[in-house]
């Protein structure tokens, strides 16, 4: 997938905090990308402007909530959208090879190109489970999966408390057997479903297929 850059003027610290937040609003931005003297300084979080909705002050006195936050015009879609998952992004400053600012990249642009993927499309089970973080591996995951039969489509990693979730989209003839290894690996088993309802849901909730990512292209 080819991520659109798309053209943005940056904001500098000379701008004054309203004219920032209606940006904010106006495009439903998360953050705004902040540039001094040609320099990119990072992502100024637009929950963060909203504290000083009423002031007339400029961008100045809020270089401490500056976040060195940023995409490379390289970086692939799955780690473009890693990192704003991590940071809870919906838009990201794009910097090329030599750090100069030269754009922005927008969260919708994957979830409208993984709306129209395989794994969306196709039916499926839906797999919830549950391991302590330092004891979790993908790799283990993926060989449980495909060592049964089923095939992987999608999957979501949530890590919190010291321990890793994940909600797999599986092609299978047989769940079953697969909750099973699961369980033989001590992995807890949260819930399974099939396909045909959870689709529905992710296709209501966009805030949900934020977070889907597809193994492989």
């Amino acid at each position: 997938m080819s991520i659109k850059t798309y053209r943005f003027r940056p904001f500098a610290f000379e701008d004054k905090i309203r004219d920032a937040i209606d940006t904010c609003k106006h495009y439903g931005f998360s953050h705004i990308p902040i540039v001094e003297k040609g320099i990119f300084r990072g992502m100024l979080r637009c929950d963060d402007l909203m504290e000083y909705e009423k002031s007339q002050k400029n961008l100045e006195g809020l270089r401490d909530y500056i976040e060195k936050i940023y995409l490379s015009d390289k970086m692939t879609w799955t780690d473009t959208l890693a990192l704003m998952i991590r940071n809870e992004a919906n838009v990201l400053g794009v910097l090329d090879l030599s750090g100069k600012f030269i754009g922005i990249r927008l969260l919708d642009d994957i979830i409208n190109f993984l709306a129209e993927k395989d794994f969306i499309n196709k039916g499926g089970y839906v797999l919830v489970i549950r391991k302590n973080t330092a004891d979790f591996s993908i790799s283990e995951v993926a060989q449980i999966i495909e060592s049964d039969g089923g095939v992987i489509l999608g999957i979501l990693i949530n890590e919190t408390n010291g321990e890793t979730e994940l909600e797999i989209k599986i092609q299978t003839e047989d769940i079953n057997e697969i909750i099973q290894s699961f369980r033989r690996f001590d992995y807890t088993i949260i819930s399974e479903m099939e396909e045909d309802l959870h689709l529905q849901e992710l296709k209501e909730h966009s805030a949900f297929l934020k977070k889907y990512l597809e193994i492989g292209d």
